[in-house]
């Protein structure tokens, strides 16, 4: 039984479990103690016995075939990331996790310091924070500033007071974790152990979600401002695979914008430093 086949039978058991029989077009019956779908429901979905289906979930099978995991995408609902994931955990290939180029790393940097009322910040595979502006350094409880794990940080019970959309954001953040980060890396592992002392963590990493949204508004309660609209824009790193690029902006007019405005104006944020990109989460070994 290889790891690239229990990998699939878990990925595709904590998925039907997150899919609604509604969703598909099943009607749920009176009594129903099953939130998500039955292994026979998605096997009738996807053309193919119960019983292959559940030895496709024990891994008791060789590789399925290219029409079998199409069936298995369209009765999971999966899009195109989702599809991707499945297909490099088939083909036993994790996301590649290479060192970053330090000239390529520094002149990132130094951009991210040159942008005074557009807070920004990088953040390697695990998530965790290796560039940052001093605007974002000043936002959120503790900043989003290096050495600041993004994933980490939504679990703080300020956030998960003050953060509107905290389960949608938490969810799409815990979801670039999975989908870049090497499944043997240590820091990952760490991660994982930290935060499982947390139901709602364990509840969201059960999931095995792979995607979310890159571009949302999210609302959050701050003091002396109220409830402030922020936009978020998540971008992949060309040069340095698995980084991600968080910016934040605001809408003109609005108390973002001048909570924004504010910040950059004291004297620390427009001199505040910004770390080079590092290469802790390259290693997968």
């Amino acid at each position: 039984m290889s790891d690239s086949l229990n990998a699939l039978g878990r990925y595709v058991r904590a998925r039907r479990g997150v899919v609604l029989p509604e969703e598909v077009g099943l009607v749920r019956q009176p009594g129903r103690r099953v939130t998500g779908l039955r292994r026979q429901e998605v096997a009738e979905l996807a053309g193919i016995s119960a019983e292959y289906y559940l030895r496709i979930e024990q891994g008791r099978i060789g590789r399925p075939s290219e029409q079998v995991l199409s069936a298995l995408a369209r009765a999971l609902r999966l899009d195109d990331e989702s599809i991707a994931h499945m297909h490099r955990l088939v083909a036993g290939r994790p996301p590649q996790q290479v060192a970053p180029d330090p000239a390529v790393a520094e002149r990132i940097a130094r951009t991210l310091s040159r942008w005074y009322r557009t807070p920004a910040y990088i953040s390697d595979p695990q998530r965790d924070i290796v560039a940052s502006n001093a605007l974002a350094a000043a936002l959120g409880h503790g900043g989003l500033a290096v050495g600041v794990n993004q994933v980490a940080a939504l679990f703080n019970p300020r956030m998960k007071s003050t953060l509107v959309e905290w389960e949608a954001m938490t969810r799409s953040a815990v979801a670039t974790l999975r989908r870049d980060a090497h499944p043997d890396a240590p820091r990952l592992a760490e991660l994982v152990r930290e935060l499982s002392a947390d139901p709602d963590f364990v509840r969201i990493w059960a999931r095995h979600d792979v995607s979310g949204p890159e571009d949302t508004t999210f609302h959050i309660a701050i003091e002396g401002f109220g409830e402030v609209a922020i936009d978020a824009h998540n971008f992949a790193v060309r040069s340095l695979p698995g980084y991600q690029l968080t910016v934040l902006s605001a809408a003109p007019g609005g108390m973002a914008e001048t909570l924004f405005t504010g910040l950059a104006a004291s004297g620390p944020l427009t001199a505040g430093p910004t770390a080079g990109v590092s290469a802790s989460g390259a290693d997968p070994a």
